[in-house]
């Protein structure tokens, strides 16, 4: 009963998605106990939805995606099996936070890929959910996987062995990938890649006016496309687009007439100087670029607003930047906080007239709906950026979840008429994505793989599901 209670408080959800009846909560603490869970519930024909920490904030938090699901709270599951300090890889449970394998891997050579959110989140969760660190997409994070299946047993892939050692990849078909965003199995650990130490980190900061925005991306895609010789993933972010009337708000701090450049460049003293002098001539043409400065990670003072993005950068996870956002002392709070947000998660255009013509188009939703967001591209690769969109409500307002309910509608399908699939869904849409986004034949080899996991349909009915 204590388990439930804590899923429904949980279950309020920031989002304010549809809700779901529950059928009860599990706590696993080993992968036995998995084990014996998954064959008592195929027997008894009772769906399971595994979370990690439930921490899937403006997508859903701890909620399934369907109703009567026996929600399975992997968090008591938080041994860290082992850590290969030579090669640079720890094998972990889904309930090892951020703060906790940050804080074993201190003083060593490595350090862990930090994602902007709370300390406390999954790796494994928010690893598998596709989410971005400060160095790159956590999807490259994923070595290897331990997964149980509908019928009880483990598989393991990647190179990590049933004894839990991590071997690197191996020979013959790799099929880690094939668990991500899945619903193929219950995932009880994985061997997660860490990132060098370098010798310095540069942390990259400038606000510039909104109207410079498609120029701005434009540019540092040249930068990243041209050679970027640092680490890091950098970022344009807090472009928010605002109603002309109407209630609506945003984060305390936001400004609708700036936005804001921002990332580490990571490597050896010569490499960072050289990322920077790259970066600011590609930038020289953007108005209001000549502001921008790149600081030494490691000296940016507690009192600076950019201390939670330097400790990031550092591979130290905090939950200061998702307290001021939200306007929260508590990441336990802010399932029932007094703002809410949803997220909207599309593949981007790193092109300057496209950037130009998608906004566009955002403004007339959010003019339609009164009601703001706000947009980052993390610049994951030299392709394609994945967006992030925060819409953000008054959860207390009568209409006001509603409205935003209704501009992440809209913009989904704006978003799509202009070429930009999603790469990630929150509860009430990860099915309906599946299938706009995949082929009919790629939606019977899904079908075929479920078939033959779970013939039943048992595991996360309806996440990420064919």
């Amino acid at each position: 009963m204590q388990g439930l209670s804590r899923l429904e408080l949980r279950s309020r959800d920031v989002g304010g998605h549809q809700t779901r009846t529950v059928a009860g909560v599990e706590t696993p603490r080993s992968l036995d106990e998995v084990r014996a869970l998954v064959r008592q519930a195929m027997a008894g024909r009772r769906r399971l939805y595994p979370i990690s920490t439930g921490r899937n904030w403006g997508m859903g938090s701890a909620v399934p995606v369907t109703d009567d699901n026996v929600v399975v709270d992997l968090g008591g599951m938080n041994r860290i099996r082992g850590l290969d300090l030579e090669a640079g890889y720890a094998v972990i449970e889904p309930g090892v936070t951020q703060r906790q394998l940050a804080a074993v891997l201190r003083d060593t050579p490595w350090m862990l890929n930090v994602t902007a959110s709370c300390a406390d989140t999954s790796v494994i969760g928010n690893a598998l959910d596709r989410g971005d660190g400060c160095v790159r997409s956590r999807v490259h994070d994923v070595a290897g996987l331990e997964a149980v299946l509908a019928d009880g047993s483990v598989v393991t892939t990647g190179g990590l062995d049933p004894a839990g050692r991590y071997h690197g990849r191996v020979a013959g078909p790799d099929l880690t990938q094939t668990f991500v965003q899945h619903n193929l199995g219950i995932v009880t650990a994985m061997a997660v890649s860490l990132v060098p130490r370098p010798e310095t980190i540069g942390l990259v900061h400038g606000r510039m006016n909104r109207d410079q925005a498609g120029v701005a991306l434009g540019a540092v895609t040249g930068f990243l496309r041209r050679g970027n010789p640092a680490d890091g993933l950098l970022r344009v972010r807090e472009l928010s687009l605002v109603p002309s009337g109407g209630d609506w708000m945003l984060p305390a701090g936001v400004d609708p007439g700036l936005f804001t450049i921002l990332g580490p460049l990571m490597g050896s003293d010569a490499t960072v100087e050289l990322a920077e002098e790259l970066l600011r001539k590609a930038l020289i043409e953007v108005e209001g670029a000549e502001a921008l400065r790149v600081l030494d990670a490691a000296e940016v003072a507690p009192d600076d607003p950019l201390y939670p993005r330097a400790l990031m950068a550092q591979g130290i996870p905090t939950c200061r930047g998702v307290h001021n956002a939200l306007g929260v002392t508590s990441c336990d709070r802010i399932d029932e906080g007094a703002m809410g947000f949803l997220a909207l998660l599309p593949l981007m255009p790193m092109h300057a007239r496209r950037t130009d013509q998608i906004l566009a188009a955002l403004q007339t939703a959010v003019d339609r709906h009164t009601t703001a967001l706000m947009v980052e591209w993390n610049l994951v690769s030299e392709h394609l950026a994945n967006g992030v969109i925060q819409i953000f409500f008054e959860r207390g307002a009568p209409d006001a979840p509603y409205r935003a309910h209704q501009l992440r509608n809209d913009g989904s399908c704006l978003l799509r008429g202009h070429g930009c699939a999603i790469y990630r869904s929150d509860i009430d849409h990860a099915a309906a994505d599946v299938w706009s986004e995949t082929s009919t034949a790629g939606l019977g080899m899904l079908h075929r793989l479920k078939t033959a996991l779970d013939p039943d349909g048992m595991i996360s009915p309806g996440r990420y599901g064919a």
